[in-house]
């Protein structure tokens, strides 16, 4: 059986590191000054070295030979190391022994000499996969190994490794690899194996890895195992499953058109030829990032091809200010959809329509009569209204969009016109089963203000619907408090109404089950509670106490003469 490509050609030597040279340099002067750390932090995206690194710095360490600080991979140590068969050099996988059981045998086996190497390693891949409970145990012996040890910790998450480790370990982070360092490499290693590789070829494939060297290699792999000699970019984009150039390109051309029949129509032309409907609204994506790009005037900021730059600096001309900048909005809600059990097909045919068919908007002169009743209604409220204290007949947690109130009469007798009444509703937004169809909606239009909101909506659920009302559930402590925080919900009382067509007051419900020590979920404080902490920015609420009947007057009450 052959070896993938990714496997016979992993680096060996610090200097066959591709794209990282200054973690590579500074091992190295580790390396040969002898000032080895006792842990190390390797952090990165997938394919970007971090592994081969670790291995290779075992190597350096404990070769027989060295050559200014590079392992000579031919003496007895660097052979039993590169064939896997050295009891001193262990890789764990972090993923699959992550428990406490199995951070408390590491700690028991470290104390033991190396059998035969100088000095031990413990490559951890996936670090950020270890439970806390393993972390605790393990933190001791990370923090003051025996001298014999030395630990390489590798994770595509460092934010997840606690702090209390990243405090004790060097980290070094691994960028990704630039398009044009990846295609040179491909080019190498198609010489290596005779294959013949056009540079258009190899330039697709170098993108299409997105900074990874090992992703590149496979699909080189996978590429070359179609049988064209020599892989064109024809054969390249076929067998890689990228859409087609030609119906792409038309696909921008109707976008900036505003076409919406010939963005269907060329959508299901492309989907016919076998595209998949992620990697289209990728390829979409990646167009029209360097069309806003050109629109900027950074056009090399894109890395595109030569036909994609010029396709680019076409559609950047001819749609309107910032149209491409509301695609990648659109393109990346879109995309958080169809992470989703959902019909992809469906998901893209939609985001392309709501960006050449936004909802349609209100005559000029209701919207600013509208826009003026809102604010003076604002303005009323505020007036009235003390910091904090809901509304009568409201609930807390309710945010309802304000409406428009009749003006009094002017002075000359004459009755200004009313406002407008709202917008009849598009969907019929009116029960719960509707609210769930519509929730992908939901979330993409939250998406635009909130990101963060639109993740904890995710969550989330209708519970009751009506016209103008709509009650989401949450059933986690932490989900509760964001969507009844008074600003998250004007976020999606805004959201609510741009999916229903009309105004919809929302009101958060807490659905799961209290804690122990808890007689109501978190965040349900009185209207007197909340209107102190909004007063107080800042502060918080370590406990309440009644006033007892006849102890005078509460702290700064007036008392009357």
């Amino acid at each position: 059986m052959s070896v993938a490509l990714y496997r016979r050609y992993r680096p060996e030597r610090f200097g066959d590191l591709i794209g990282q040279d200054v973690v590579a340099r500074t091992l190295l002067n580790e390396v040969r000054a002898g000032t080895l750390a006792h842990a190390y932090l390797f952090a990165g995206t997938r394919g970007t070295g971090k592994t081969s690194t670790a291995r290779i710095l075992a190597r350096a360490v404990n070769c027989l030979a060295p050559e200014d600080g590079e392992p000579c991979n031919s003496c007895a140590a660097c052979i039993e190391i590169l064939s896997g068969a050295s009891v001193d050099v262990l890789e764990i996988d972090a993923a699959s022994n992550r428990g406490i059981d199995e951070m408390r045998d590491l700690r028991d086996k470290v104390k033991y000499l190396p059998a035969s190497l100088r000095r031990k390693a413990y490559i951890i891949d996936e670090a950020h996969m270890l439970t806390p409970e393993a972390w605790n145990a393990f933190l001791k012996t990370l923090e003051e190994p025996p001298g014999h040890v030395f630990f390489v910790l590798a994770t595509t998450e460092p934010h997840k490794v606690p702090d209390t480790v990243r405090s004790r370990v060097q980290r070094f982070d691994f960028r990704r690899i630039r398009t044009d360092a990846i295609a040179r490499h491909l080019a190498t290693v198609a010489g290596r194996e005779d294959l013949k590789v056009d540079a258009e070829a190899l330039q697709l494939i170098a993108r299409a890895a997105q900074g990874s060297v090992r992703d590149a290699l496979s699909l080189l792999d996978q590429a070359a195992s179609g049988g064209d000699s020599p892989l064109t970019l024809v054969a390249a984009r076929r067998a890689l499953g990228l859409t087609d150039p030609g119906l792409l390109h038309e696909l921008m051309r109707t976008l900036a058109g505003a076409d919406a029949a010939g963005v269907l129509r060329t959508a299901a032309r492309a989907f016919e030829a076998g595209a998949d409907p992620r990697q289209l609204l990728r390829d979409v994506s990646r167009l029209a990032r360097a069309a806003e790009l050109a629109a900027l005037g950074y056009a090399e900021g894109a890395e595109v091809s030569p036909e994609e730059a010029a396709l680019a600096a076409d559609v950047a001309a001819v749609a309107p200010q910032g149209f491409w900048l509301t695609a990648l909005d659109l393109f990346a809600a879109a995309e958080m959809n169809l992470r989703q059990p959902v019909d992809a097909r469906l998901q893209v045919e939609l985001c392309l329509l709501r960006l050449v068919r936004p909802p349609a908007a209100a005559a000029p002169e209701d919207a600013v009569a509208a826009l003026e009743a809102r604010v003076a209604a604002l303005e009323r409220g505020a007036v009235s209204t003390p910091p904090g204290a809901a509304q009568a007949g409201t609930p807390a947690n309710a945010t309802p969009v304000p409406q428009a109130t009749p003006s009094a009469e002017s002075g000359n007798g004459a009755q200004a016109a009313p406002p407008p009444a709202p917008a009849a509703a598009v969907h019929g937004l009116d029960t719960v089963e509707r609210w769930r169809d519509e929730w992908p909606m939901l979330i993409e239009a939250v998406t635009r203000s909130d990101t963060m909101l639109a993740g904890v909506l995710r969550d989330c659920r209708p519970l009751e619907a009506s016209p103008g009302k709509l009650v989401i559930g949450a059933k986690g402590g932490f989900h509760f408090e964001r969507i009844s925080d008074p600003h998250k919900a004007a976020v999606l009382a805004t959201a609510a109404a741009s999916v229903a067509g009309h105004d919809v007051s929302v009101e958060s419900r807490f659905i799961g089950e209290p804690r122990p020590e808890q007689e109501a979920p978190a965040g349900t404080l009185s209207d007197v509670t909340q209107a102190v902490l909004q007063t107080f920015a800042g502060s918080r609420v370590t406990g309440t106490r009644a006033r007892e009947e006849g102890s005078g007057p509460a702290p700064g009450a007036r008392r009357d003469a």
